[in-house]
């Protein structure tokens, strides 16, 4: 096994850390000698990017159900009660412009 410069987490020790594989997501694991614990240096962001909000945005927008959204981008419906409550919220704290 090839020893990393990556330091544990847990215990800090630099030297005593290897490879151990990857996870679902394909990030490389690590794990310590020292401790015996496994920790990933780079962990892959899960976070809904922001083009995937807007499709959601723009589905919900044209009356599709959440259901037809959620199956049509391949996204929980979790996901999109998320970006509905977030985008909500954030629809209440905008000034309104009186229209004329």
């Amino acid at each position: 096994m090839v020893a990393d410069l990556t330091t544990c987490p847990h215990c800090h020790q630099a030297e005593p850390v290897i490879r151990f594989g990857t996870n679902e997501s394909g990030s490389r694991r690590c794990r310590c000698k020292d401790c015996n614990k496994t920790f990933t240096p780079k962990p892959n962001s899960r976070k809904t990017t922001p083009e995937k909000e807007q499709q959601i945005e723009r589905a919900l927008q044209e009356r599709l159900s959440i259901e037809a959204t959620a199956r049509l981008l391949k996204v929980a419906k979790k996901t999109i009660y998320k970006t509905l409550k977030k985008n909500t919220a954030a629809a209440r704290t905008r000034p309104h412009s009186p229209q004329a």
